[in-house]
């Protein structure tokens, strides 16, 4: 769980969010809930005349009414859904933006010890939240509205029913207290488990070819076993909350019914309740009970959406680069750049860069050569600010690195790394990287230059032709040359 934001901190950052739309939700949840209570006192007046023998015109309103009242409430569930389907559609397009916005932000470093694209699988939780905040809602306003307006009306029939108020009060806070917070944390558990799986599906996916030359036939098997041995013992521990929570709502609701029938019966023979008030009364209680069930009945439904939250977060939470405010201005003859005395290392792993000290002035190429793995692209990284935490300066133009806006100096660079890839689009797209200043002319003058052309003579749809995600099918050679044309289509002052 994060230590700053407890997931119910986040549904009511999310609730703000929303709240001219929550608060229609429940003006029609209240408007619904005091038509349905009034429901009752309409059977009791609806008793009253029938006892008398004969039919009368106020016998007819009153059914008319109670009709009506029918009527309205489907009317008001029908614009609290409404209301509802609206929220759900803005969570599903804040969140799309809010990933896609983030991701390419995100501090590279800080985020070393995570693989994205698992990590980008909390997406899935929109739809948890979805329908869980659906129900939270819609439901449970509804049965909470009945049940303090229930419990508000039986006062009026008698003083004997403020007991069993304040009895209900009582053990809801109790199972509340003794049971949510062990709740939501094996619930949590439950779904880290279900992403470990899933990241182990994916990476099998990855290593397809591996697995099928694998000695270990059943390694892939038991790797499996063990993380859904978890998920069964997460699962387990959460159903027995869950379990033991309608245990005690079980119980609650026979003594309850029980009492209120034997008290309204005691009442009734005393004659201090007319038969169409305990009717009524009855008719309340029971709409009482049954709110209660409901709520309790969306308890793992709340831990459902307390537990997207939480899981969503993992994601937005992450840390985004720093950026600066000076915009890149290349001179005429392109940029220069400067380190003194830089060191650097990635988390928790051992130096790469050591006192790198070098100075290139603008228009001069430089080649950077030495072993695999002693930092070349780590070094040519820093100048692009995708890591900002080192020791010592990095300057570009006599600035520093990060004074400048990040998306103004990588506009004015081309980079070619080892780690750069292929997506999934056109090859058109793969090399504008929808950037509308780099025309068809360039690209083709550039793939002659590269030796791309050829190939792309041989497809039938040119630049309109699909690519893979990751360059499936594609040979590594043309993938270094698509790579190569795309860093330098833009024409960047400075290529890396």
């Amino acid at each position: 769980m994060s230590a700053t934001i407890s997931p119910v901190a986040r549904i009511f950052n999310l609730v703000q969010l929303e709240r001219k739309e929550i608060s229609a939700i429940y003006f029609f949840a209240i408007l619904s809930g005091l038509i349905q209570l009034s429901l009752p006192l309409g059977v009791q007046a609806i008793i009253g005349f029938v006892m008398g023998g004969a039919m009368s015109t106020s016998l007819v309103i009153l059914i008319a009414l109670v009709i009506l009242g029918v009527f309205f409430t489907g009317v008001t569930q029908i614009n609290q859904m409404r209301l509802n389907e609206k929220i759900q559609q803005k969570i599903f397009v804040r969140y799309s933006f809010a990933f896609a916005e983030r991701l390419p932000k995100l501090d590279l470093k800080k985020s070393d010890n995570y693989y994205l694209p698992e990590l980008v699988n909390r997406f899935f939780e929109i739809t948890t939240l979805q329908k869980g905040l659906s129900k939270l809602l819609l439901e449970i306003p509804a049965a909470t509205i009945q049940v303090v307006f229930g419990l508000v009306l039986l006062t009026f029939y008698h003083p004997a029913f403020i007991l069993f108020g304040l009895l209900l009060v009582t053990i809801l806070w109790l199972i509340l207290y003794y049971t949510g917070s062990r709740g939501l944390q094996t619930n949590l558990l439950e779904s880290r488990s279900k992403y470990s799986i899933a990241a182990w599906l994916e990476e099998m996916a990855r290593t397809i070819k591996s697995l099928k030359f694998s000695s270990g036939a059943r390694y892939h098997l038991q790797k499996t076993d063990e993380r859904v041995s978890r998920y069964l013992e997460f699962r387990t521990s959460h159903f027995r909350i869950l379990q033991q929570q309608f245990y005690t709502l079980i119980g609650f609701k026979v003594i309850i019914t029980a009492a209120m029938m034997i008290v309204g019966s005691i009442l009734l023979v005393n004659q201090q309740l007319n038969i169409g008030q305990f009717i009524a009364a009855e008719i309340v209680i029971i709409l009482v009970i049954n709110s209660v069930e409901k709520m309790m009945g969306n308890l793992d439904n709340v831990y459902d959406v307390m537990t997207a939250v939480e899981k969503l977060g993992k994601f937005t939470d992450r840390p985004i680069e720093d950026n600066g405010t000076v915009p890149l201005t290349p001179g005429s003859k392109g940029i220069s750049l400067q380190m003194d005395n830089v060191s650097f290392s990635y988390s928790g792993s051992r130096t790469v860069l050591k006192n790198i000290s070098f100075q290139i002035n603008a228009g001069e190429k430089v080649a950077v050569s030495g072993l695999d793995g002693r930092g070349k692209s780590t070094l040519l990284r820093l100048f692009t600010g995708v890591y900002q935490d080192f020791d010592g300066s990095i300057l570009i133009n006599n600035l520093p690195v990060g004074n400048y806006d990040l998306a103004s100096l990588r506009s004015q660079t081309g980079i070619m790394f080892s780690q750069q890839d292929i997506f999934e689009g056109s090859l058109l797209d793969n090399i504008t990287m929808g950037n509308p200043g780099v025309t068809l002319a360039r690209i083709n003058e550039l793939a002659g230059k590269t030796g791309l052309l050829p190939y792309i003579s041989t497809l039938g749809r040119g630049y309109d032709t699909m690519l893979d995600a990751g360059g499936v099918r594609l040979p590594r050679n043309i993938i270094h040359k698509i790579l190569l044309v795309r860093a330098l289509a833009h024409d960047p002052s400075l290529l890396l």
